[in-house]
Formats: C-alpha cells, structure tokens, sequence
C-alpha cells in the first residue's frame, strides 16, 4: 500500500525535525541521574541537650503530629546532641506546594506547646532521596585572595560578587567561606568580679541594658505634635563600652573596664578549609537540579569576569575547582563516540548495499527519529546523562533495524504489511524495559531514564516506519516500483538452492533429534540447582538427601558444573561479585577521624601533616582539605595526564606508610583500589546484621539484649553480638562526663545545686554568644568569659575551690562525683519506630552464616511482642531480593508472550519465539565469566536490549511465516527463515559494529564497555537461536 502524498508527509517531518533541533540545546544535560522524589527535611536545634531529651521533648512531639499528613511514603528522624531533624518522603506526583504549607501550619500551631530554647524548625524542600551532599554539590569553586583582613575579603566578595550572581536563576546557593565574623569579647576577671559581689550575670544584665534601645515615652514639640523618645542602641566604639557602669557599691560606679577587658576580634573558627594548603576565602557555587549543568558554568565564569573589574584594588580572584570540566569531558567523549557509532553504521550499510537513495532514506529516517525525540525528551523533561544517552546510542540500532526491515519488505513486497511485526517487535522491546522500572531501586535508579529514552525513541520509530520512510522511499525509488522485480541469474538461482537444500537437510536432522537438542540447550543455558539451599525447614526428604554431608561435599560440586552451564559460570563468577558504583573521576580520598573530645587545632595539626607531604608530589593537580572538630579529609584530584597512570596508586601507598606514623588517628585511604583503614578504633563493619525496629526504645534494647544471647548461645562461632551498632561511617560513639550531686550533702551545707552550676557557667568556655549588640552598623555577637576559662581543666573542676559566693569556696568533690559515660550519638527513627542495628561475625563459611543468621530471626520474630519486628541488613545478597528479580524475568516473558498472542492470534508461536531471549542470554554469560569482564549497571542494559533485539528477529520471522501460503508447512518456515536472513544478519552486524567504539577504552570504561560486549556477546549468540532454534521449534515432525 502506497502512501497518497508522500511528499506533504515528507515535508511535515521535516518541519518537526527542524523544530526538535532547536528544542537540543535546551536539554537538561548532566553526568549522572538526580533522583526525583520529592523530600521536606525539618530541622532544628536545642542546645545544651542529649539525644534523648532532644528525641523526647523535640523530635517525638513533631513526628507525632506531622505523621497524619497524607501521601508521606517514608518518615524518618534522628535525635542527635542539640538538634533535630525529620525526613518527608512523598509521592512522586505529590503537591508539594501544598504539603510544604501544611507542614509549616503543624508547625505553627504546634510551637508553642515545645520547649521555650527549642529554635524554630526549618523546612528545607529537595527532589531526591540522596543525601542533601549528594544532590547538591559545588560546580565551581573560586579562591579569593587579598591585602585584607579575612572578614573583610568575605563582606567585599559577598557585595560584589555573591550578590550579583544570584541573580543568575539556575544557581542553586552561592557559599562564601574563609571569613570569620568578628565578634565583640569580655574577658573577666574572676576575682575582680567576687571582690565586688558580682557575677557573669551581673556584667551581661548591664550590657543588655545599656545596649537595647528603650522606649522611654511620649514627647511634645511647640507645635503639640506628639513623638517617640527611644534611647540608641548602637556602640559607638569599643571605649564607649569599656564605660559600661556594672554595678554601684557605696554609691561609687564600677564601670566595665574595672573587672573586664574589651575588644573586638575574628570568632573562633568552627572548621578550616583549603585549597592547596593555603588559606583563603573560598567561593562555592552550586547549581540547581535538573539544569544543564555546562552551560550555567560557562554563563557564571562569564559573569564573574565581568565582575572583576568592580572589584576593589588589590583583590584577586582566581577559578581553583571546575567540575564541569569533567562532565564536559566525559559527555564530548559520548557525542564523538555515538557521531563514531553512527559513521560505522552507516559506512556498513553503504557497503553492502552500495545504493547511495537507500543509505539516504536510512540516514535521513535516524537524523529526524532523534529530533523528534528531542521534543518528547523536552516536553517531558527527561534528564539527558550518560545512561539516557546510552539509551539514544543503542536506539540507533533499534530504529536502522525497523527501518532496514522495512524497506527490504517494501523493495521485496511492495507493501507496507510488515508493520504489524514492527509492531509487535518495538512493543516486546518496551515489555523488556519493564523490567528495568520494577527492578529494586538500588540497580533502577540509574536505568529509568535509560528505559524512558529507548521507548520514547522506539514509539517514535514506528511513526517513521509507518509514515515516514515509504513515503520517501516513493519519492525516491519512483522508478523501481514501476518495474517489476529483478530477475536472479540461473548461476545466483543454483547457489541459492544449493544453500537452501544444506540448511533444509541441517534443520530435519536437528527436528528428527528435537528432544535430545532441546536437552543440549537447556544444558547450556543451565538449570540453577546450584543455588538450592543446604537445608530446608520442615522438609526431612530434602534435608536427608540434598542437605546431607554426602551430597553438599561430594556429589554437589559435580552437579552444579553438570547441570549448571551457563547460568552457574556467571552467577557464581561474574555477577555475585557485582557491587553497585558511579561512574567518578580518579580521586583519592584521605580521611582522619581522632577520639571524641579532640579539638579543632589538634585535627588542623594532623592532617596538615598529610599536606605538608603532598606539597612536592608530582601529578597532582588540586587538594582539596577540610577540617572541623575530630575528623579532617583531603581530597586529592590529579592531573588529567596521570589520571590513569601509576602515579594515584603509589601515593596511595606512601600516604598509607606515612599515616601509620601518625599514632591515635584512625585512617582511611579510599577512591582507588582496596580501600585501607588503619590507627584508632576499627571502622569496619562486622559480617552480618540485623535491624530490629519498635516503638519504645527501652523494651527494644530488652529485645535486643535478648536475640544477641540467641545469637551466641546457639552456635559457638558467633563469639560475641554488639546490640548497638552504628548505622553509617559517619556515625561515632561518643562519650562524657556525667556530673552527680549528692543531694543530702548539699542541703546540710546550705548550697544549692544552681549556685555550683551557676559558678561553673562563670568559670567554663562558654558554648556561644551571650547577646546581639549593634556595633558601628552592623549586628556583632557578644561573648562573655572569664579570662581563665580556655584553661579551665578537670583538675580545676574536682580539686580546686570554688567561689560560691564573697564568702564561701567549696570543692566539688565533697559534693558530687564525676563519672565517664558512653552515650547513644543518635537516636534513629522510621515511621516512627526505633531502629537499633545488631551486628557479630560468624567464624565459618559466609553460606552457613548467613543461613544460621536466616533461622534465628524466624525463631525470634516468634518471641517479638507485637509492634516489633527484626529484618536482615548486610552487605550480602539476600534471597528473597534474588528471587524477585528472577519473577520480574518471568514476568517479561509472560508479558510478551501474551503481547505475541495477541497480535498473531496463535499460543503455540509467542512461546517458540520467547525461548530465543534465554538461548541469547548464554552468549552474555559466556563472554562475561570467560573473559572476566566487570559487570555493571550497563550489563543491566545489555540484558533489556538483548530480549528487545532477539524477539525483534524472531517476529520477522514467524510474521513473514503467517504470510507465506504454501502446501508444505516446514518449507514455509525454512523459506521464512532465509528470506529474512539478510535483514536480520545486516540489523545484528550493523549494531555489533555500532557499538565498536565502546570498546576502545577497554574494560575500564565505566558502563559502556559492559553494555556494548554483553550486547555484542548475546546478539553473536542470537544468531544459533534465529536460525537453529527457532526453525527446529516451528518445523513438525512427519
């Protein structure tokens, strides 16, 4: 059937492919995915509080009442040492505008009834479930150098620079760091103060008074108008304050500068970072999610040139971290490898088809495919990364091939009734992505813009098959649809019909042994009695015969390589070694953790060590450190010519040298090779663990308590069971001293217990600032302290005497005893139960491990009180998640076989036509294990396109069958079979060669390298299951 006006639809088209090539620059383009579900994090604080009484008095009120909001998927809290926070996780197509104003309405109405020193919670609305570093992350970082004081660097960058480029809407935050504030600071002296009678107190009242403004009344001018008396609240200069009146003793004025000294200074630093090893102030932009990323770095790095010539004098700004470089790396090397892909493409076409309309059509129907597709992607605003990309690059060979069909069947034919097999085949190949989207969030993640792109690309294929290509393919070959068809030469016409006759006579010998061949292939495809348990609960037969001694050490290791084939090589050598991973630039990470209590200067002198030494390695292009209170960390990033040399390996290994002299630091060297961890407590994690959750804490450490005695009575090579194991790296235990007053002794002696706290309070650092004052127009913290307070020790506070009053001293420790305590770091929540994660190591094989670990939760969960529960949680593969995603493979097969029914209206053929994906599969396994390729996401990849690709040939086949009418029905197939195989062989070289270019880099590539040569490997081995299997299948038997 010939189209009407081929050359309006040719036109119409083009006009769409025209508009889809502006709609490309407008893409949003990254590196890898951000994720999309929507997330309200609250946070807040209450100082000088445990993690239980923050969970207690904070976190369990607000959790209580946000917990009736609808659409929430997942709540999560954690309790920490003076702060809160609550995580939302909503529904993906939730209001969140709506939800985000229902949270603050709880919040309000709620407020009141929490503590009075408990700050406001802050609502922060993100788009993903990572962690808020994870999702949002500096593009670009500026060093700011200058003749200033630090402080003031900060104030001038953040006027005339920050400030303009917020103005730049795709920049998420701008973060200026290196500045300390300044802050004003009152040093007492102890004594001076309790020779006059006073206090702490005594000095901050005076100042809060003299310092606010007062609204002293009413006043009149002459004209009877009626004003305001306010006093000024502004500190005119540090000697204005100095004359402070403190108090008056015998009506004679003390004034400030008699008991304290006053001046103006930087606030102590909370953290260091630096570039290099040199201090600056640092400026970080981020960008928002969801934006092309390269583009918003070219238009800031424009505008702060521009920006540099307001600067003051003296001021140098310089661009010390690009990480869209990177990114802009990584995707030019895509586009020259997909623009690579394509040229072979088409240079193979053009090769065996030697007919310049026909590679044309070809060339044209891909170029207006993908700008059709750029519209649907930006209508949709699907995220443009390296697995989307590698979605458009595989659908290459996914829309030559329909379109390679069907100009054979229109040359061939003369019609356009191949379309209802297209049909079929791009229908298959979108059952096949299925898959990836029920695929457990950790390997789907990842792939969902994969899926999306290739059905998008897929659907729009078959607009261009229908449409598209036989109308030019009308407006082109005009001619050759006049005539009839080409007449073969007698010599072609014998050397087809002797090719025939071997195939036909190759496929009856197979036919007449159909049952035995179907026993070779099952064979080598393999059955997975290798993964069948050692012993079944309940089941005597199978624990007497498979989970006997005999079979699992003699007779199983003979069964598993007999029975096993393919399957068993990949599973047990290949793909139980998978670990998920992204895709990074070659870094390595130096991380310094030191034992609670360390200070700040004590964190900044270790591991400045560590830069100290990296100052004369060759190779390195930045270090990156960051330094705050008992961790420090250097990221190390090389220079793009040592990127893949030897160079990261061997400083990792003198770095590991050099940090085993630095005693009392734990440390970790990860980013290349096997991560090393050494010094301090061990930060690794025991083998195996559990997750127990409940809603009271206390019987949920009763219950834990219990199943760890479970757990090392029941099998001595469990030695010892902790009950409180952390749940992340960045956990610690933590510590501190614990401060008991003996109440009966204080009441005989007439002291109370808020006098001591009162006068330690005066003695002590103080946590933070005591007021707010303004100070030459601008808003300064006020920090009051006594002038010994940075030396006060635990000796001062058990041994000295201390000033209760004018008249008495007293040492603590007639009066209380001081105890050193470990403490719970976190309090963690889910939907409101607690979590409490219980770890031990099993002295023995990791199978029996984990099946002794498998029947003890069953035992307990008989003795958990209801409204408990315990779940397995390590880093091993569990069962039941392997045995979800083989019913999600059986859910694809039973999805197309129902697809191919209905369509073909016949049961027998879908079935014949879906056990090719399994034979395909083997060429996967084969070249995985073999060749021990690493396996990763895109071998995930591989094995959706595989089932895509394989059917595809496979519904030609049976389609063309279903037209062929013939007398001899196994003819029919044979014929079939050969008149489709050069379609089918030139659509499987044509994509093994497009996908060549993946390879150069080797097994290296991240991604690529495993899409392409599984793809290859299964697409090699496809070819004995169209033109073996599937015959052998569809003949009868006479």
């Amino acid at each position: 059937m010939q189209t009407q006006r081929p050359f309006r639809v040719v036109v119409i088209f083009l006009v769409l492919a025209i508009i889809g090539v502006a709609f490309i620059p407008r893409l949003n383009v990254n590196f890898t995915p951000t994720q999309s579900a929507p997330i309200l994090k609250i946070s807040f604080r209450l100082p000088d509080a445990s993690p239980d009484i923050v969970e207690r008095l904070a976190t369990s009120p607000l959790e209580n009442a946000l917990s009736q909001i609808e659409g929430v998927n997942k709540l999560k809290s954690t309790s920490a040492y003076n702060r809160g926070d609550i995580t939302m996780v909503f529904d993906k197509d939730t209001d969140m505008d709506f939800r985000k104003f229902e949270v603050n309405a709880i919040i309000r109405n709620i407020y009141k009834k929490l503590p009075e020193n408990l700050t406001y919670p802050i609502v922060q609305q993100s788009g993903g479930e990572q962690n808020d570093d994870e999702q949002i992350s500096p593009i670009l970082m500026y060093s700011i150098n200058g003749p200033f004081a630090a402080f003031k660097l900060q104030e001038d960058v953040d006027e005339y620079i920050r400030k303009p480029l917020s103005q730049i809407r795709d920049i998420h935050s701008v973060q200026i760091r290196g500045g300390n504030p300044l802050q004003i600071t009152i040093e007492f002296d102890a004594p001076s103060l309790l020779r006059y009678g006073l206090n702490k107190s005594s000095i901050n009242q005076a100042l809060n008074s003299s310092t606010s403004a007062v609204y002293a009344g009413l006043a009149k001018t002459p004209s009877s108008q009626q004003y305001f008396l306010k006093t000024s609240s502004q500190i005119p200069d540090i000697s204005s304050l100095e004359q402070t009146e403190v108090a008056r003793i015998d009506g004679k004025p003390i004034y400030l500068n008699d008991v304290a000294k006053v001046f103006v200074e930087e606030q102590a630093p909370s953290y260091y970072q630096r570039i290099n090893g040199k201090n600056a102030v640092y400026m970080s932009i981020m960008a928002r999610p969801m934006v092309n990323k390269v583009v918003l770095a070219d238009e800031i790095k424009a505008e702060i040139e521009a920006l540099k010539s307001g600067l003051p004098a003296g001021i140098d700004v310089r661009l010390e971290r690009d990480d869209t470089e990177f990114l802009r790396k990584e995707m030019d090397k895509i586009y020259i490898r997909t623009g690579l892909s394509i040229g072979i493409l088409v240079l193979f076409i053009f090769l065996i088809n030697r007919n310049v309309r026909y590679l044309f059509t070809l060339f044209l129907g891909i170029i207006v495919n993908l700008c059709i597709t750029a519209i649907i992607l930006y209508a949709l605003n699907v995220e443009l990364h390296m697995y989307s990309i590698a979605g458009l690059t595989i659908s290459f060979g996914l829309i030559v091939d329909n379109a390679i069909v069907m100009l054979d069947h229109l040359h061939k034919k003369k019609n356009s009734r191949i379309f209802l097999a297209l049909l079929a085949a791009s229908l298959t190949t979108i059952m096949a992505l299925l898959m990836v989207l029920l695929l457990p969030e950790e390997d789907r993640r990842d792939l969902t813009d994969f899926s999306i792109v290739v059905s998008i690309n897929l659907a729009t294929s078959l607009l261009i098959a229908l449409f598209f290509t036989p109308s030019l393919y009308q407006l082109l070959f005009k001619e050759e649809l006049k005539r009839a068809s080409k007449m073969v030469s007698i010599k072609g016409l014998r050397r087809r019909v002797r090719w025939f006759s071997a195939y036909s006579r190759s496929i009856k010998f197979v036919v007449k042994y159909r049952k035995a061949f179907i026993f070779i292939v099952i064979l080598g495809f393999g059955l997975p009695v290798f993964k069948l348990p050692p012993q079944w609960e309940g089941q005597e037969w199978y624990n007497n015969s498979i989970g006997s001694d005999k079979y699992q050490d003699d007779i199983k290791p003979i069964v598993d390589k007999a029975l096993g084939g393919a399957l068993r090589k990949f599973v047990t050598e290949v793909y139980e070694g998978y670990y998920y991973g992204t895709p990074q630039r070659t870094r390595l990470f130096v991380r310094a953790s030191l034992p609670f209590g360390t200070t700040l200067d004590d964190t900044n002198y270790v591991i400045s060590k560590i830069e100290n030494y990296l100052v004369d390695v060759k190779g390195i292009d930045k270090y990156v450190t960051q330094v705050n209170e008992r961790t420090a960390s250097i990221e190390i990033t090389f220079a793009p010519e040592y990127e893949n040399s030897a160079v990261p390996y061997q400083l990792k290994g003198r770095l590991q040298a050099r940090s085993l002299d630095l005693t009392g630091v734990r440390w970790s060297i990860t980013g290349i090779g096997q991560g090393f961890n050494a010094g301090g407590e061990s930060n690794q994690r025991p083998s195996y663990s559990v997750v127990m959750r409940g809603y009271n804490y206390d019987e949920l450490e009763t219950q834990a308590e219990i199943f760890a005695q479970m757990l090392v009575d029941g099998n001595r090579r469990v030695q010892e069971v902790k009950t409180n194991e952390k749940f992340g790296y960045s956990s610690e235990k933590t510590s501190e001293y614990v401060l008991s007053f003996d109440v009966d002794r204080l009441a005989r002696a007439g002291i109370s217990r808020s006098s001591i706290m009162n006068t330690l309070g005066d003695l002590t650092k103080p946590r933070g600032r005591s007021f707010e004052a303004n100070y030459q127009d601008k808003r300064l913290p006020v920090v009051i302290k006594a002038n010994s307070a940075d030396q006060f020790s635990k000796w001062d506070l058990m041994e000295e005497a201390l000033p209760i009053d004018t008249a008495r001293f007293v040492k603590i420790k007639d009066f209380a005893t001081l105890t050193f305590e470990e403490t719970a770091n976190e309090l963690l929540k889910e939907d409101r139960q607690y979590l409490r994660r219980l770890a031990f190591d099993y002295l023995g094989s990791g199978k029996f491990g984990r099946q002794y670990l498998e029947e003890s939760i069953e035992k307990m969960e008989q003795l958990l009180p209801v409204g408990y529960s315990v779940e397995t949680s390590g880093n091993y593969f569990s069962f039941r998640q392997q045995q979800r995603q083989y019913s999600l493979l059986l859910f694809l097969m039973v999805g197309i076989f129902f697809i191919c029914a209905i369509l073909f209206e016949n049961l027998k053929q879908p079935f014949y036509i879906i056990i090719t994906i399994p034979i395909s599969f083997i060429g996967l396994f084969l070249i995985f294990s073999l060749f021990d390729f690493r396996f990763d996401p895109g071998g995930f990849a591989a094995f959706v396109m595989l089932g895509g690709l394989v059917v595809n040939a496979s519904i030609f086949i049976v389609n063309d069958l279903n037209n062929t009418r013939l007398k001899k029905y196994n003819r029919s197939v044979l014929r079939s079979v050969m008149g489709k195989a050069q379609p089918i062989i030139l659509t499987i070289l044509s994509t093994c060669f497009g996908l060549i270019p993946f390879l150069l880099e080797g097994d290296s590539e991240y991604f690529w390298f495993a899409l392409a040569i599984g793809t290859i490997g299964g697409l090699v081995f496809s070819t004995v299951a169209v033109f073996l299997c599937l015959p052998v299948f569809l003949s009868r038997r006479k």
